[in-house]
Protein backbone atom coordinates (compact mmCIF):
# COMPACT_ATOMS: atom_id res chain seq x y z
CA UNK A 1 0.00 0.00 0.00
CA UNK A 2 1.18 3.38 -0.94
CA UNK A 3 0.29 5.96 1.74
CA UNK A 4 1.17 9.49 0.90
CA UNK A 5 1.11 12.36 3.33
CA UNK A 6 -0.95 15.15 1.79
CA UNK A 7 -1.13 18.55 3.38
CA UNK A 8 -4.71 19.65 3.86
CA UNK A 9 -5.14 23.39 3.42
CA UNK A 10 -7.29 26.01 1.73
CA UNK A 11 -6.19 27.59 -1.47
CA UNK A 12 -5.95 31.34 -1.79
CA UNK A 13 -8.96 31.33 -4.11
CA UNK A 14 -11.10 29.46 -1.57
CA UNK A 15 -10.16 31.93 1.16
CA UNK A 16 -10.99 34.93 -1.04
CA UNK A 17 -14.40 33.53 -1.99
CA UNK A 18 -15.18 32.83 1.69
CA UNK A 19 -14.18 36.39 2.66
CA UNK A 20 -16.37 37.84 -0.10
CA UNK A 21 -19.40 35.82 1.03
CA UNK A 22 -18.87 36.80 4.69
CA UNK A 23 -18.53 40.50 3.80
CA UNK A 24 -21.73 40.40 1.70
CA UNK A 25 -23.64 38.78 4.57
CA UNK A 26 -22.26 41.32 7.06
CA UNK A 27 -23.29 44.19 4.78
CA UNK A 28 -26.83 42.81 4.56
CA UNK A 29 -27.10 42.24 8.33
CA UNK A 30 -25.70 45.61 9.51
CA UNK A 31 -28.87 47.74 9.02
CA UNK A 32 -31.13 45.29 10.85
CA UNK A 33 -28.54 44.93 13.62
CA UNK A 34 -28.40 48.70 14.20
CA UNK A 35 -32.22 48.85 14.35
CA UNK A 36 -32.20 45.99 16.85
CA UNK A 37 -29.66 47.83 19.04
CA UNK A 38 -31.72 51.07 18.87
CA UNK A 39 -34.90 49.19 19.90
CA UNK A 40 -33.06 47.57 22.79
CA UNK A 41 -31.84 50.99 24.02
CA UNK A 42 -35.44 52.22 23.99
CA UNK A 43 -36.64 49.11 25.85
CA UNK A 44 -33.91 49.41 28.48
CA UNK A 45 -34.62 53.12 28.96
CA UNK A 46 -38.39 52.62 29.36
CA UNK A 47 -37.82 49.87 31.96
CA UNK A 48 -35.38 52.11 33.84
CA UNK A 49 -37.98 54.86 33.74
CA UNK A 50 -40.62 52.52 35.17
CA UNK A 51 -38.30 51.45 38.00
CA UNK A 52 -37.57 55.10 38.75
CA UNK A 53 -41.28 55.96 38.92
CA UNK A 54 -41.90 52.97 41.18
CA UNK A 55 -39.04 54.08 43.43
CA UNK A 56 -40.54 57.56 43.79
CA UNK A 57 -43.94 56.07 44.59
CA UNK A 58 -42.52 53.75 47.25
CA UNK A 59 -40.54 56.61 48.84
CA UNK A 60 -43.68 58.75 48.93
CA UNK A 61 -45.51 56.02 50.83
CA UNK A 62 -42.66 55.11 53.19
CA UNK A 63 -41.51 58.69 53.93
CA UNK A 64 -45.00 60.29 54.01
CA UNK A 65 -43.81 63.04 51.64
CA UNK A 66 -44.56 64.14 48.10
CA UNK A 67 -41.79 62.93 45.78
CA UNK A 68 -41.18 64.28 42.31
CA UNK A 69 -39.82 62.59 39.16
CA UNK A 70 -38.63 64.78 36.31
CA UNK A 71 -36.14 65.09 33.52
CA UNK A 72 -33.71 67.91 34.08
CA UNK A 73 -31.18 69.97 32.24
CA UNK A 74 -27.65 70.32 33.63
CA UNK A 75 -28.94 73.08 35.94
CA UNK A 76 -31.21 70.53 37.72
CA UNK A 77 -34.37 72.34 36.57
CA UNK A 78 -37.30 70.15 35.46
CA UNK A 79 -38.03 70.16 31.71
CA UNK A 80 -40.65 68.40 29.52
CA UNK A 81 -38.23 67.44 26.72
CA UNK A 82 -34.54 67.13 25.96
CA UNK A 83 -33.51 66.46 29.56
CA UNK A 84 -30.01 65.13 30.14
CA UNK A 85 -30.88 63.34 33.39
CA UNK A 86 -33.76 61.75 35.25
CA UNK A 87 -34.22 62.84 38.88
CA UNK A 88 -36.21 61.65 41.89
CA UNK A 89 -36.30 64.17 44.73
CA UNK A 90 -38.40 65.75 47.46
CA UNK A 91 -39.14 69.26 46.15
CA UNK A 92 -39.75 70.91 49.53
CA UNK A 93 -40.24 74.44 48.18
CA UNK A 94 -42.06 73.32 45.00
CA UNK A 95 -39.83 75.29 42.61
CA UNK A 96 -39.30 72.30 40.27
CA UNK A 97 -35.53 72.19 40.73
CA UNK A 98 -33.15 70.45 43.11
CA UNK A 99 -31.90 72.90 45.72
CA UNK A 100 -29.54 72.61 48.68
CA UNK A 101 -31.23 70.78 51.51
CA UNK A 102 -33.58 68.81 49.23
CA UNK A 103 -33.06 65.07 49.17
CA UNK A 104 -32.10 63.65 45.76
CA UNK A 105 -32.43 59.85 45.78
CA UNK A 106 -31.85 59.08 42.11
CA UNK A 107 -29.97 60.85 39.32
CA UNK A 108 -29.65 58.92 36.05
CA UNK A 109 -27.86 60.20 32.95
CA UNK A 110 -30.01 59.92 29.81
CA UNK A 111 -28.19 59.11 26.58
CA UNK A 112 -29.00 57.47 23.26
CA UNK A 113 -32.72 58.18 23.60
CA UNK A 114 -34.96 61.19 23.81
CA UNK A 115 -37.83 61.34 26.28
CA UNK A 116 -40.89 63.56 26.13
CA UNK A 117 -43.17 63.99 29.12
CA UNK A 118 -46.90 64.65 28.76
CA UNK A 119 -48.27 65.02 32.29
CA UNK A 120 -51.19 67.41 32.70
CA UNK A 121 -49.09 70.20 31.16
CA UNK A 122 -46.36 69.81 33.78
CA UNK A 123 -42.66 68.98 33.50
CA UNK A 124 -42.82 66.46 36.34
CA UNK A 125 -44.85 63.67 37.95
CA UNK A 126 -45.51 63.74 41.71
CA UNK A 127 -46.55 60.97 44.07
CA UNK A 128 -48.58 61.55 47.26
CA UNK A 129 -47.91 59.82 50.58
CA UNK A 130 -50.87 57.55 49.75
CA UNK A 131 -49.04 56.26 46.66
CA UNK A 132 -51.40 58.03 44.27
CA UNK A 133 -50.03 60.18 41.47
CA UNK A 134 -50.86 63.87 41.61
CA UNK A 135 -50.22 64.09 37.86
CA UNK A 136 -51.26 61.44 35.35
CA UNK A 137 -49.46 61.24 32.04
CA UNK A 138 -46.84 59.41 30.05
CA UNK A 139 -43.19 59.44 29.18
CA UNK A 140 -42.58 58.78 25.47
CA UNK A 141 -39.16 57.20 24.83
CA UNK A 142 -37.70 57.46 21.31
CA UNK A 143 -34.36 56.95 19.64
CA UNK A 144 -32.18 59.95 18.85
CA UNK A 145 -31.77 58.40 15.38
CA UNK A 146 -34.51 59.91 13.18
CA UNK A 147 -34.64 56.78 11.01
CA UNK A 148 -35.88 54.67 13.94
CA UNK A 149 -39.65 55.15 14.24
CA UNK A 150 -40.14 52.70 17.13
CA UNK A 151 -41.09 54.15 20.52
CA UNK A 152 -42.48 53.08 23.88
CA UNK A 153 -44.30 54.75 26.74
CA UNK A 154 -44.27 54.53 30.50
CA UNK A 155 -47.81 55.48 31.57
CA UNK A 156 -48.68 56.85 35.01
CA UNK A 157 -52.29 56.67 36.21
CA UNK A 158 -53.82 58.86 38.95
CA UNK A 159 -54.08 55.74 41.10
CA UNK A 160 -50.27 55.60 41.05
CA UNK A 161 -50.21 52.53 38.84
CA UNK A 162 -47.41 52.51 36.30
CA UNK A 163 -47.51 50.41 33.15
CA UNK A 164 -45.56 50.15 29.93
CA UNK A 165 -47.04 50.27 26.45
CA UNK A 166 -47.42 46.95 24.61
CA UNK A 167 -47.62 45.73 21.04
CA UNK A 168 -51.15 44.29 21.10
CA UNK A 169 -51.52 43.61 17.36
CA UNK A 170 -48.03 42.10 16.78
CA UNK A 171 -47.01 44.58 14.08
CA UNK A 172 -43.70 45.49 15.74
CA UNK A 173 -44.94 48.78 17.21
CA UNK A 174 -46.39 49.42 20.66
CA UNK A 175 -49.95 50.69 20.63
CA UNK A 176 -51.64 53.73 22.18
CA UNK A 177 -55.43 53.62 22.01
CA UNK A 178 -55.36 51.31 18.98
CA UNK A 179 -52.81 53.48 17.11
CA UNK A 180 -49.12 52.67 16.76
CA UNK A 181 -46.65 54.68 18.81
CA UNK A 182 -44.24 56.13 16.29
CA UNK A 183 -41.64 58.67 17.19
CA UNK A 184 -40.42 59.95 13.84
CA UNK A 185 -42.15 59.86 10.50
CA UNK A 186 -40.38 57.48 8.10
Amino acid sequence: MNLTNKNMAFTLLELLITLIIVSILATLAAPSWSKFIAKQKINIQVWELRRTLELARSFAVSQHLVWKVCMAAHSLVCVKEQGQRLLVFADLNNDHRVNKGEVLIKDIALSGTSIKLSASGRAYVRFKPTGEAMDSGNFLVCSNDQSITYGRQAIVFRSGRIRLSKDTDNDGYDDRGGKNIKCHKP
